[in-house]
């Protein structure tokens, strides 16, 4: 089966710290260091609203979908930027450093400089200024996958929008409340927003109306793929791709060639052609930097050649998938390929290690998909059961199929979204003729003006200035290319580590930091916990995936709140986590599991299902100092052995075993 790029919690941007190496408290110092009880913050007059030239400067840094990629230049604004400079530029400037550290995972400095910017923006009255920090509350909570309380600030947002009157501010509102509703399930009101966000567009700064269409478009594909209008979503991503090659930006490009081809496949069925458009954007993916769409891509070529039952060529490009995968530590997405690695196996007479390899990749993929993939999941699995001759299965298999399909139409049914579509293609379309009328006069002009130099370069005698001032401009561009370019290897690096969907590192990450030539890691006391979710397939059964999501997210945060920032927490795969304690005493360690007891077992999950009582199970195994480095791979060994006695004897536990000791268990009554 295939499998489209998965609908991102925030837009991929090249992401630079402001303050150099400083910890978050130095951040906030620096920050707090432009006040003092001595200041007096006066509300500015109307006049004093915005101060034009740091505004142009910040706009001239804007080549992300939140906030600039050059650090050394936002931090060299930012130099410029105290509680004197006109409050609208004052609230922008310190937003985008609020923004930098939630979206390194930086929660109590971006919520502490926020909760400042936010008393000196209410003192001053002005609307623009308020709800921009507002939005920034929001953003903070949806980079952290907390996206209950991004909904309670949203609505915050939409109650101050009224008296914005800022077009970047309004266009940020908008495409926020999109990603926030979208991300809860409300796709109408969604697709609401997206459109007035669209419509906002022609009216923000020129240099940054096509990356706002880009990011808008690619976003609007999604929706429509994840609704099954596939001719739309194929369309909407192919207008974008021209628009984009006719503009050089290239932001999304990889992603946009990916859900063009993966929706044109569910239009038009797989062909040769289709599976060329996966490749591209597999090459795409690769020339960019961008692993995770050349992942996806080789899957979904390979998936393409499986229905045409081009079983070896299917074969060689998913196992180009499964290297990217591996190499980058995505766990969850690549059970897809693993899966039809599987049905390979089936197809080829292999019956019963295929559809077990089937079932299990199924397991994983379904603890995030969508309910429209794991419908066209559950139709192979009926496939694979009748090639095997049990027809038993795929009937049932059939039978639960028909019913999410039932679900599907039910939700789709809704008029309201294929207004909202005809009325946001409507204006792209007129924003299209704008544009090129725009470029026609643009280049007119242009030609009136190279003649005009062309006489005046035939009579001036400074030609030789010109050329040096050339050659330093283009010196100066080669430079901050070259600089973008390395930071944005930097972010797809950091990405690369990262659960997409808890935000705690990955894989990947944890083999890292282990297997890394660092003393530091065995001159002293570790510990190594392995953490499962009692039942979290009934969780799933029961209340639906995306409430099993809501549970893992939730789970994750309490992970991180028990151990210290030093520590690492580990998404290790489905409802598996893992936890690296580094230089610890025995006491600490327990501390450490009877808080993870009482955080999680002991306190009720709020979930959109209601409240949800879950529990867990654990292993922890307690590594004494050496002067060599430990068998991590026999440590996590015997951490999942311990793992396996806790849920034996009944679940709710932590079982541990501390150097020189028989293991024993620990339960919080």
């Amino acid at each position: 089966m295939g499998y489209r790029s998965k609908i991102l919690t925030t837009p991929t941007v090249l992401i630079f710290t402001l303050l150099g190496c400083q910890s978050a408290a130095a951040e906030q110092e620096h920050f707090f260091a432009l006040f003092d009880d001595e200041t007096a913050i006066v509300a500015p007059t109307a006049s004093s609203q915005q101060d034009p030239a740091l505004e142009a400067r910040l706009n001239d840094l804007m080549d992300g979908d939140l906030v600039p990629s050059d650090r050394a230049a936002l931090d060299e604004l930012l130099r410029n930027i105290d509680v004197n400079t006109p409050v609208e530029t004052f609230v922008r400037a310190q937003g985008y450093q609020v923004l930098v550290l939630a979206l390194e995972q930086k929660l109590p400095a971006a919520l502490a400089i926020a909760n400042e910017v936010q008393s000196i923006a209410e003192k001053s009255g002005n609307p623009n200024a308020i709800a921009e920090i507002q939005i920034d509350f929001a953003e903070i909570y949806l980079a952290n996958a907390d996206y209950a309380q991004a909904l309670v600030e949203i609505e915050k947002v939409q109650t101050l929008l009224p008296d914005v009157t800022n077009p970047r501010v309004r266009y940020h509102a908008n495409h926020l409340i999109a990603r926030t509703l979208q991300q809860n399930g409300e796709i109408p009101k969604a697709l609401e927003h997206l459109l007035a966000a669209q419509t906002l567009i022609p009216q923000t700064d020129p240099s940054e109306q096509q990356r706002r269409r880009q990011f808008l478009n690619l976003h609007l594909a999604r929706i429509q793929a994840n609704l099954g209008r596939w001719e739309a979503s194929a369309q909407t991503a192919e207008n974008a791709i021209a628009d984009a090659l006719r503009s050089g930006n290239n932001n999304h490009l990889p992603e946009l060639y990916l859900v063009a081809a993966y929706s044109r496949q569910y239009a038009e069925g797989p062909s040769n052609e289709i599976v060329a458009a996966f490749l591209k954007a597999a090459e795409s993916g690769h020339l960019l930097d961008n692993p995770r769409v050349e992942m996806l891509a080789y899957n979904n070529a390979g998936a393409a050649k499986l229905l045409m039952s081009e079983l070896d060529e299917a074969k060689l490009y998913l196992q180009q998938g499964l290297a990217v995968a591996k190499e980058i530590g995505n766990v969850n997405e690549r059970s897809v390929t693993e899966f039809n690695l599987g049905y390979i196996k089936v197809l080829q007479g292999e019956h019963e290690q295929g559809l077990k390899e089937m079932l299990a990749a199924a397991e994983v993929f379904n603890s995030f998909a969508q309910k429209r993939e794991q419908a066209i999941l559950l139709t192979h699995i009926a496939r694979a059961y009748e090639v095997a001759g049990n027809y038993k299965k795929q009937a049932e298999i059939l039978q639960k199929q028909v019913e999410m399909t039932s679900e599907l139409a039910t939700e789709e049914r809704e008029q309201k979204i294929s207004e909202l579509e005809v009325r946001y293609q409507a204006a792209e379309k007129s924003y299209e003729i704008k544009l090129l009328e725009q470029q026609a006069d643009l280049q007119e002009q242009e030609l009136a003006v190279k003649q005009r130099q062309q006489q005046l370069f035939a009579l001036a005698a400074g030609s030789l200035v010109l050329l040096i001032l050339l050659f330093a401009f283009g010196y100066r561009k080669t430079r901050r290319l070259n600089a973008l370019l390395n930071q944005a290897n930097e972010e797809l690096h950091e990405q690369s580590l990262r659960d997409p969907l808890t935000g705690l590192y990955n894989r990947r990450a944890i083999y890292n930091q282990l297997l890394r030539d660092d003393k530091r890691l065995y001159t002293g006391d570790h510990a190594l916990f392995i953490i499962d979710i009692d039942h979290f397939k009934t969780i799933n059964d029961k209340h639906g995936h995306s409430v099993g999501d809501e549970v893992l997210i939730e789970f994750g945060r309490r992970l991180r709140q028990a151990v210290r920032k030093t520590d690492m927490a580990v998404r290790w795969g489905g409802e598996e986590f893992l936890l690296v304690l580094e230089h610890v005493n025995s006491e600490q360690v327990l501390q450490v599991a009877r808080k993870l007891l009482n955080d999680i077992s002991g306190k009720a999950f709020h979930t959109s299902a209601g409240r949800l009582h879950i529990t867990l199970s654990g292993g922890c195994n307690v590594i004494a100092s050496s002067r060599m480095p430990p068998n991590w791979e026999e440590t996590v060994k015997q951490a999942d052995t311990l793992l396996y006695q806790a849920k034996e004897e009944g679940r709710n536990r932590i079982r541990y075993q501390l150097p020189n000791d028989e293991p024993q268990t620990l339960v919080v009554r």
